[in-house]
């Protein structure tokens, strides 16, 4: 819902499987992702999604620098936590969109 108040949705998927399938598929700007996926980690979506056009913003539950640190070095553009899901979303797409990135100041 707080994708939707800023951005058109264009698929929602549960798993990295089907994520990987509907980029492939639709070709969005943005990609939102955890670290922790049903069948894996967000780590090795982000990994294939690199070479890709796609933005990735990571919203995940793990507050630790190494994690967000992580997240930048696979080419993610934003990392933000679920906590500030709903203030800081906004701001992290601005931020994408204009070629920027955005780290949550809640990480440790």
């Amino acid at each position: 819902m707080v994708l939707q108040r800023d951005c058109d949705v264009v698929a929602t998927a549960e798993d990295g499987k089907a994520a990987l399938a509907a980029v492939a598929a639709l070709q969005p700007d943005i990609v939102t992702l955890d670290v922790s996926l049903p069948d894996g980690s967000g780590f090795a979506v982000a990994e294939q999604l690199k070479e890709t056009p796609v933005h990735v913003i990571f919203i995940t539950a793990y507050p630790d620098r190494a994690y967000a640190d992580r997240a930048f070095d696979l080419g993610a553009k934003a990392y933000l936590l679920k906590t500030s899901l709903h203030t800081e979303l906004p701001a992290a797409i601005r931020a994408v969109m204009n070629g920027a990135c955005y780290r949550s100041p809640l990480i440790k």
